[in-house]
C-alpha cells in the first residue's frame, strides 16, 4: 500500500511526463481535443473489456491511459482555463 506523498509523487511524475510529451514530441503537440476524442473512446471501451473479463492486470493499465487521457485534456486546455486540473476534484464534487 502507498502513502499519500507517494501517491503524490507518481501523479507528479505523470505530469512531468505529460509536460515532456507536450513539448518534444511532435505528435503530442499538435493534438486537440477533437483529435484524442476516438482514443479516449477507445481506451475507455478497452477498460470496460478489462472489467468483463475480470482481468486486473489490463485493469490497472486501461485506468493508467485513461487517466493520461484525462491528464493530457487537462494539458491541452491550460490557455482557455476551462479545464485545469485543479479544477477536476471541484467538477466532480459540484455534480
Amino acid at each position: 500500500m502507498s502513502t499519500r506523498k507517494q501517491q503524490l509523487k507518481a501523479f507528479e511524475q505523470l505530469l512531468d511526463i505529460m509536460d515532456e510529451l507536450r513539448s518534444k514530441c511532435p505528435w503530442d503537440k499538435k493534438q486537440t481535443f477533437e483529435s484524442l476524442r476516438h482514443l479516449t473512446i477507445e481506451e475507455t471501451y478497452e477498460l470496460g473489456d478489462a472489467i468483463l473479463n475480470n482481468d486486473l492486470q489490463e485493469i490497472k493499465k486501461e485506468l493508467g491511459d485513461v487517466l493520461l487521457h484525462i491528464v493530457f485534456y487537462a494539458k491541452l486546455d491550460q490557455k482557455q482555463m476551462i479545464l485545469t486540473l485543479q479544477m477536476l476534484p471541484i467538477v466532480y464534487l459540484k455534480n
